[in-house]
């Protein structure tokens, strides 16, 4: 092997050399495997877990008492109150059969409305708390209906 490599000049020599030698694999002088290798830097930051999974999780921004959960509130209680009215007084449909069509489809809104922040909207997140107030104006125009 060294001949090969003595009839290179310089660098290539060096060069030339390495690659017999790794070409040949191990020799009965060196171990096939280290002790203790510790592996380069670029693979231990690869693999290494993100610092940001051991951090605390943020405090939620989605409080319960919040102009969000109000205009969910209002907005459920006027579309179910809505929905209610154009069924009853101007497609002529009875109060019991309008009534789950109003609430459902006020539901349905509220639901949609959720899922479309939680895949495309600002915030990127489902909100039960928002969930939660569109149920309540939903009931409190219910309460009003059945009155």
């Amino acid at each position: 092997m060294s001949e090969i490599a003595s009839t290179l000049p310089g660098r290539f020599a060096v060069v030339a050399t390495v690659l017999l030698l790794s070409a040949a694999g191990p020799t009965t002088a060196q171990p096939t495997v280290p002790a203790a290798v510790s592996p380069p830097a670029p693979y231990v930051a690869l693999y290494s877990p993100a610092p940001h999974l051991h951090a605390p999780p943020p405090r939620s921004t989605d409080r319960w008492l919040a102009r969000d959960k109000l205009q969910h509130l209002t907005f459920s209680f006027l579309w179910t109150l809505s929905a209610q009215y154009v069924l009853v007084d101007k497609a002529d449909w009875s109060n019991r059969a309008a009534l789950p069509v109003a609430a459902g489809s006020s539901a349905a809104v509220g639901l949609s409305k959720e899922l479309f922040d939680w895949r495309a909207g600002p915030t990127g997140r489902f909100s039960p708390r928002d969930l939660t107030a569109n149920a309540v104006g939903i009931a409190l125009a219910v309460g009003v209906i059945l009155l």
